[in-house]
């Protein structure tokens, strides 16, 4: 089972931080999760909103800001990242998730990953299917990942069936879904049929986990250690 620390280990650190990344890895975490949007300067920075008013009460968007004027903005000291930043202290074997919030994101970011060499233990996801689906085309060496959401409470039968014919290498399941076991049993079975991995976000529940596991080739958690240290006992 593969674990992932989503935006690090934000149970315990802020997210998206270098702090949390490497306490992610600290606990034992797999690989990493993170986003993926750019500044006003055309850099690549680790950040999950839109803009910073959650997290520092400011309306401004990323993408309106420099790099520079982006750093003056600190979680408990720790300052925003650059995707170099964070790409840079992956340790050698560890596994990447990274979530591309933006289309504009996409070749300076596959360009980062290239020459940090970490192509192989790369996944690269997005909500925007038509990029993913783009992107698969383009870059057939490169694993690509399907993120769904709200889009499963439409058709999911039919949303899975068509997103797998562009032959992805995971698809990325909210947990919610296994609150519905027949749908879940019936989209895991259409997504295993084809030899594609499932990625169970963002998942902090060890008995939904147990439930689940057999199903499923990984999670990515908030909670990195208590799921490190519980697959650790089971084993």
């Amino acid at each position: 089972m593969v674990i992932l620390a989503h935006r690090g280990f934000s149970a315990k650190f802020p997210e998206n931080t270098l702090k949390a990344f490497q306490k992610g890895f600290e606990c034992g975490a797999d690989g990493l999760e993170l986003d993926l949007r750019m500044t006003a300067d055309k850099k690549i920075v680790v950040i999950h909103d839109e803009d910073l008013e959650r997290l520092f009460g400011d309306r401004i968007k990323v993408c309106e800001l420099t790099l520079s004027e982006l750093k003056k903005y600190q979680q408990d000291g720790e300052p925003i990242p650059t995707f170099e930043e964070v790409l840079s202290i992956i340790p050698s074997g560890k596994l990447l998730n990274a979530e591309f919030k933006e289309h504009e994101v996409a070749e300076n970011a596959i360009d980062l990953i290239k020459r940090y060499s970490l192509l192989e233990n790369t996944i690269i996801s997005s909500f925007h299917h038509d990029l993913i689906a783009k992107l698969i085309k383009k870059y057939p060496q490169i694993k690509f990942g399907f993120l769904i959401g709200e889009e499963l409470r439409k058709n999911p039968i039919e949303l899975v069936k068509s997103l797998l014919e562009h032959k992805p290498y995971s698809m990325h399941l909210p947990h919610q879904l296994a609150d519905y076991p027949r749908y879940f049993k019936t989209i895991c079975h259409m997504i295993k049929k084809e030899n594609v991995k499932i990625f169970i976000w963002t998942l902090d529940d060890l008995q939904k986990y147990e439930n689940i596991k057999d199903s499923i080739d990984g999670v990515i958690t908030n909670d990195v250690c208590v799921f490190v240290e519980h697959i650790k006992r089971k084993n």
